[in-house]
């Protein structure tokens, strides 16, 4: 109930669906209410006009991926490398016959070069169908296809199918893998999406060092970009307010031990070191 309601929550509330839907209101009440009407017609243009010509959506980015680092200083001995699902897409992949990838595949590559260091660690991939439409193909057949093309072996990995979010993520891989107290964990995913990871699995009593990849900024804010890419900057306020919105929710439902993305949850590979 709770993956659907966000689905169907997340497809009005995006931001140019829902100028997209406030604009064809605002085009029919003309027909009734025509300065009322023309009122939030121009507030929508304005709003889209300063969202898309302004870096708002890039300086959430950039607040959310300052918040957790790569470690500066890795352990010797790691029980188990998690990569968390959102790689790939995998309508696509079941049509076209082809692993097909997005633009976080950074998890993978970040994942096979951490497998490659610690290669006695458990290596586990989260991931199961994130479309509420089309459930039938999940990631984790991707992440094998795609291990697989890199001249892995799949018996290699541990894959967990289920997962539809990030808390499902953690949720079945604590009870897939059954992680024992003083055992080193890293999870990867994206930079972005770190805050929120980690809140998660600190709920659910799992100690993790959390490893962030495919950085989307340059870590520094900015008033304003001379080159004014709208589809970047829309771009860029989708992911970050998806994932702010989904951070107070997770709290706000149980499921996060914090309520705004800021990163006052202590994970140091300094208290894992063997």
């Amino acid at each position: 109930m709770f993956f659907t309601f966000s689905k169907i929550f997340w497809l009005l509330a995006a931001p140019l669906n829902a100028l997209l839907l406030i604009t064809a209101f605002g085009l029919i009440l003309r027909f009734w209410k025509r300065k009322l009407a023309n009122r939030i017609l121009i507030i929508t243009a304005w709003t889209f006009v300063i969202l898309g010509g302004l870096p708002v959506g890039y300086n959430l980015m950039v607040f959310l991926e300052r918040q957790y680092d790569v470690p500066a200083e890795m352990p010797k001995k790691v029980d188990g490398i998690i990569v968390l699902g959102g790689a790939f897409n995998s309508y696509l992949s079941e049509k076209t016959g082809k692993v097909a990838v997005n633009s976080n595949i950074s998890r993978m590559t970040t994942f096979i070069e951490l497998s490659r260091q610690y290669s006695n660690a458990k290596k586990v991939f989260s991931g199961g169908s994130g479309n509420i439409l089309r459930p039938d193909r999940v990631e984790s057949d991707d992440a094998k296809d795609f291990l697989s093309d890199m001249g892995f072996k799949s018996d290699d990995f541990i894959y967990e199918p289920l997962s539809k979010n990030t808390y499902e993520n953690a949720a079945f891989s604590k009870e897939l893998l059954k992680p024992k107290e003083g055992e080193t964990w890293i999870v990867i995913t994206s930079a972005f999406h770190i805050p929120r990871t980690v809140a998660v699995f600190n709920q659910l009593e799992w100690d993790i060092i959390p490893y962030p990849t495919g950085v989307k900024t340059t870590g520094q804010y900015k008033l304003f970009d001379p080159t004014i890419n709208v589809v970047g900057n829309y771009f860029m306020l989708t992911k970050a307010l998806k994932e702010m919105i989904g951070v107070g929710v997770y709290y706000l439902t149980g499921k996060s031990s914090l309520f705004f993305p800021y990163a006052p949850i202590n994970s140091s590979p300094d208290q894992h070191k063997s």
